[in-house]
């Protein structure tokens, strides 16, 4: 490795102000950490949050952000540890849980109330290197290039685990709320569950990507989608990545009794139902964040066997501030990954 101790970095300065890549000091690991070279660092949806200071970071900035990370281990902090020097690893939202808690032995560590999150109370991967708990890291399978697994970091394995709580199986109608790029990992693995799928937004260009994608039908979102979902036969589960208040309704009305809408994308609108909306047919909400590394893992082996395909484009860490800007506007296609090679 290098012996320069510098690294090049974008970092958060100021809320809503351009990010600055510059030269920052590169991290050490310590003992139980291990440092990674970044060759690839996707940007979501969650880093426009922390920008614009939606979801402020709770220390003093600046900050890198990204949590969507992967590399080679260059350097650990103690021996015998979990990962060599070369080994390929990926860095998700979820930094460190407390480990003691009921969510961390039960698979919930996204939730435990005790956690770090990459990019947002440490720093994150939009940075040449960095530093994290091997314990945390994911091992990358070496058929999946690191453009393709970035996103799989957290918006596929957020995806993943959004639709699992559907707890739909082979048969069942999923509808499937904004197709940016989480809707169009969720289209993919419904698909490889057996699941139908109605796919909705309200971009004809994601609607004809999400068919390409395998989705059984798909529905422009608007005043005649209730209608439309409905002739389809309606959805046995919903899961919902558009971050608009206005999918709710949809989605309340399209239900089949004792259905599950998943809420995964954050909007900022106040969402309200009546109760007998709910209740007159069993209906559950529940809400989704980020996944485990289980189902991290999980994820990852579907990608080597080839079944996920990102709809990915590419751009250079000078270029972060496009990136989160198209990201902001609608107008990333798919999802958006920083190339460092």
């Amino acid at each position: 490795m290098s012996t320069n101790k510098t690294m090049r970095a974008a970092l958060l300065t100021e809320y809503g102000a351009p990010l600055e890549v510059k030269a920052v000091a590169r991290p050490s690991p310590k003992a139980g950490e291990i440092l990674v070279k970044i060759e690839a660092s996707g940007v979501c949806f969650t880093d426009v949050h922390i920008f614009r200071g939606d979801h402020a970071s709770p220390n003093p900035l600046p900050l890198i952000m990204g949590h969507e990370g992967v590399g080679r281990v260059v350097e650990v902090g103690a021996p015998n540890g979990r990962f060599n020097i070369g080994d390929r690893v990926g860095i998700g939202y979820v930094y460190s849980a407390c480990g003691h808690c009921r969510e961390c032995h039960t698979g919930g560590e996204n939730y435990c109330s005790d956690f770090d999150a990459t990019g947002y109370s440490v720093s994150g991967c939009f940075a040449e290197y960095v530093c994290l708990r091997q314990d945390w890291a994911t091992a990358i399978p070496d058929n999946v290039p690191a453009i393709e697994a970035a996103p799989l970091m957290c918006a596929g394995s957020a995806a993943y685990a959004s639709l699992k709580k559907t707890g739909l199986k082979a048969g069942d109608t999923v509808a499937i709320f904004g197709l940016g790029g989480l809707g169009q990992y969720a289209i993919q693995i419904a698909k490889q569950s057996g699941m139908n799928v109605i796919a909705v937004d309200v971009d004809k260009g994601k609607l004809d990507t999400a068919q390409k994608l395998g989705a059984d039908e798909t529905v422009v979102a608007n005043s005649n989608s209730i209608a439309s979902i409905k002739a389809l036969g309606g959805a046995d589960g919903c899961v919902n990545f558009a971050p608009v208040g206005a999918t709710w309704p949809l989605m309340l009305a399209v239900c089949k009794p004792r259905a599950k809408i998943v809420l995964t994308a954050v909007p900022a609108d106040q969402l309200a139902f009546y109760a007998h909306e709910l209740i007159e047919r069993g209906l559950q909400v529940i809400g989704s964040s980020a996944s485990n590394r289980q189902e991290m893992s999980e994820l990852l082996q579907l990608a080597a066997n080839g079944k996920i395909k990102g709809v990915i484009s590419t751009r250079s860490l000078d270029d972060v501030n496009i990136a989160l800007a198209d990201l902001q506007a609608g107008k990333a296609e798919g999802r958006t990954v920083l190339d460092f090679h």
